[in-house]
């Protein structure tokens, strides 16, 4: 019987040099010291400038310049789900229902309030309660925890689909 072993966990920055170098590489897999030390740089960094974005910019093109900020995280998101075997549907199934949601609320009178000087709870909360925005905030929030406990798992020790382990090699 073939015996693996684990190479010790990654260093914060040993991690974030990694996940940078093959930010837009969907191939392969990713650890979850990798994965789990780049998202706390990665969201850190993307409210700070969230928050300068938001401030300068109107909602809509901060909403485009954050999806796309966005996008860099889904690297290293599919290569740790490929690291248990699943697919990168699940992240881009997500991704594509925040892209969606935003653009529904853009498109809405819900804009117009939230934008507006003075605005009327009531009518905040009526649009919040649309069965478009419900459903699509929803079906994100089961994805992205089914998501979010897929990143907790540890990968697969013996190759995959999508490649060797980065954790595991045979002993000897």
């Amino acid at each position: 019987m073939e015996k693996y072993v684990a190479t010790p966990q990654l260093g914060f920055m040993e991690a974030i040099k990694l996940a940078w170098s093959k930010l837009f590489d969907f191939k392969g897999r990713s650890r979850r010291s990798e994965f789990w030390w780049f998202m706390l740089a990665f969201y850190i960094c993307y409210y700070i400038v969230n928050v300068i974005v938001s401030s300068i910019l109107p909602y809509l093109p901060a909403t485009i310049v954050n999806m796309v900020i966005f996008a860099a995280a889904i690297g290293v998101t599919v290569r740790r789900l490929q690291d248990n075997g699943h697919s990168k549907w699940w992240v881009i199934l997500s991704y594509i229902l925040i892209v969606a949601l935003n653009i529904y609320i853009a498109q809405s009178d819900l804009m117009f309030e939230l934008m507006s000087v003075n605005p009327n709870m009531d009518n905040i909360v009526e649009e919040l309660s649309t069965p478009t925005i419900s459903l699509l905030s929803f079906a994100n929030m089961i994805l992205s925890l089914v998501i979010f406990v897929f990143c907790l798992i540890d990968g697969k020790r013996e190759p995959n689909q999508y490649g060797e382990s980065p954790k595991y090699h045979l002993e000897g």
